[in-house]
């Protein structure tokens, strides 16, 4: 199986993340994405629904693989993490996220760089759960959080740390809809109804919305980049992170 596989159906590009174990998102995930979106821009997608498999749509860093990387490494990986969470975040058709199942931290800002969501009311959690962790956010995931979450909920989800419930994540702006079937179907209706808008209005429409978000982004990710790598590499960061890799490989 490779990193991910895409179906066409109508001119719309269904993206399926099959990176490894849940999903998680390490140099390799990052290229699947990058390379998955490349593919369907060059194709000339109408739109992109993405999603995951099995259970997981992504669990966010591969914290098993990225704890043991040198200071170095870890920089450059969260450099291209930026590149790709704003080429999804900034791709000029409409990407919809079909949220399969659990979708965490990193995870959660995949979705989020999608323009609409959509999760089964009966499986998975979502959340940005980065500073239980001890990590502040890289540029390109605070501002896409900032530019998609409903002001009211964007304070009590970055410092709260939480994962929530579909439901619980619905009445807090982290997903747009609730399916009891099966995602993919409720996905592709959605995604073909901003696909069938003209595509050079549908563009400038979402540059024009985006472009604030991402000069912010721009504008900080060296600042910020260093103070995830610090944070990483600090002693609170490598007990939690610890901690918590020392969890998933149980």
């Amino acid at each position: 199986m490779g990193l991910y596989t895409i179906e066409w159906r109508d001119g719309v590009a269904e993206i399926s993340l099959t990176c490894g174990k849940a999903n998680a998102l390490n140099p390799q995930s990052l290229v699947a994405i990058s390379r998955s979106l490349d593919e369907a821009g060059e194709r000339g997608a109408r739109g992109v629904i993405l999603s995951g498999y099995d259970r997981f749509f992504s669990s966010g860093l591969d914290l098993v693989t990225l704890y043991e990387l040198d200071r170095p490494t870890l920089d450059a990986f969260i450099r291209e993490f930026d590149r790709v969470m704003l080429q999804v975040f900034a791709f000029p058709r409409p990407v919809v996220a079909a949220i399969n199942g659990h979708a965490v931290a990193g995870g959660c800002i995949l979705a989020l760089a999608c323009d609409a969501r959509l999760m089964p009311d009966h499986r998975g959690q979502i959340g940005l759960n980065e500073i239980r962790l001890g990590l502040p956010f890289p540029a390109s995931a605070l501002e896409i959080a900032r530019h998609c979450l409903p002001m009211e909920f964007v304070d009590s989800i970055l410092y709260g740390g939480q994962l929530y419930t579909p439901l619980e994540a619905m009445s807090r702006g982290l997903v747009d809809g609730l399916t009891p079937g099966d995602v993919m179907e409720e996905a592709r209706p959605v995604c073909r109804r901003l696909a069938d808008q003209p595509p050079a209005a549908f563009e400038t429409i979402k540059t024009s919305l985006k472009r604030p978000a991402i000069r912010r982004a721009n504008d900080m990710l060296d600042e910020l980049r260093k103070a995830f790598v610090d944070a990483w590499f600090s002693s609170d960061g490598r007990r939690l992170v610890g901690e918590a890799r020392a969890r998933l490989q149980k």
